[in-house]
């Protein structure tokens, strides 16, 4: 099994939803974790890397390039009963673990001075939204609440191939150069972001797209 580092970078806005609001203040929240940390969740990054991987294939296809055997997304991210070539992890912030573990021992020696909802205000912002009908008048009921990461984070996270396939390698690695938004209200603007599969210091996103033009993929 080989492991390959994911890095996701924010470049606006962006709600990674949880599916939750928060009380009665916010209608769609982000995912955190208990300490008040956001992360990209192993099976949205999953998802988001599996569409991606179709948009690769379709933009392969239409300029007459046949690289890829049409089983290859079956083969990288599973189907029913065929298990995935590779095991996704979650996303985290960088240093994660050193800062979860401060979070967590200010939250309990000095939980006056720190609380998760503390810790996640200082990585989001709050936006509103509202439906406007065709005469140009804001719907009664319709302001909507949500909060969102902030631009300049960064997620970073581990993935294993359970055995090196070339074939998978170069498409994982197209499919993270043509992410190019991710989570909810990815239409209205948000969710922008720069995505990179690494090995080592290697960048192997760039990389599959230097061998792609030069037809070695």
């Amino acid at each position: 099994m080989s492991e390959y580092i994911i890095s996701i970078a924010l470049k606006s806005n962006c709600l990674l939803g949880s599916g939750e609001g928060w009380g009665s203040v916010i209608d769609a929240d982000i995912v955190f974790d208990s300490f008040g940390l956001p992360y990209f969740p192993a099976r949205r990054l999953k998802g988001c890397l599996r569409e991606s991987a179709n948009e690769v294939l379709e933009m392969l296809e239409d300029a007459n390039i046949n690289e890829f055997d049409e089983k290859i997304v079956t083969q990288v991210f599973g189907s029913g009963s065929k298990s995935a070539g590779i095991i996704f992890n979650n996303l985290y912030l960088p240093n994660y673990r050193e800062v979860a573990s401060w979070c967590q021992w200010i939250i309990e020696q000095f939980n006056d001075i720190l609380s998760p909802e503390i810790v996640v205000n200082s990585y989001t912002s709050l936006r509103q939204q509202t439906a406007v009908n065709e005469k140009g008048i804001a719907d009664d009921g319709s302001l909507r609440t949500y909060r969102v990461l902030k631009p300049d984070i960064t997620f970073e996270g581990s993935i294993d191939l359970k055995e090196e396939n070339k074939e998978i390698l170069s498409l994982l690695a197209l499919s993270c150069a043509n992410l190019r938004r991710v989570g909810t209200l990815r239409n209205r603007g948000y969710g922008k972001i720069k995505c990179t599969l690494k090995k080592g210091k290697t960048d192997l996103s760039k990389e599959s797209i230097k061998q792609l033009e030069e037809g070695v993929v």
